[in-house]
């Protein structure tokens, strides 16, 4: 089955880049957070980068704040910016995370 969505990772050092795109919705989350969770080592940087997405859902705003969460506890840097369509910037605005879609979060 081929996926509908995709992550690019990029290993530098102490440094992840991870680029989401596609759909980033519950019906692909258990594979998302997989692959997330076998890339996300012992970073001291993430940086996520949210580009083409088709669609957003909860699941994937709460596997970012996941991550975030994961970086206060255990010392290391998250950085998350979105390049997406005004339809999903005004719907995770309307939804209550407009933190997600501006650039300072």
């Amino acid at each position: 089955m081929t996926e509908n969505f995709n992550i690019n990772f990029k290993e530098n050092k102490d440094q992840l880049d991870m680029v989401f795109s596609g759909q980033l919705t519950i019906n692909s989350i258990g594979k998302i957070t997989e692959s997330v969770k076998s890339h996300l080592k012992n970073p001291s940087v993430v940086n996520i980068q949210v580009k083409d997405a088709d669609n957003i859902d909860l699941t994937f705003i709460q596997l970012l704040q996941a991550i975030k969460n994961s970086g206060k506890k255990k010392g290391f840097d998250v950085n998350v910016s979105f390049s997406v369509s005004d339809d999903i910037k005004a719907l995770l605005k309307n939804a209550g995370f407009t933190n997600y879609v501006n650039d300072k979060n």
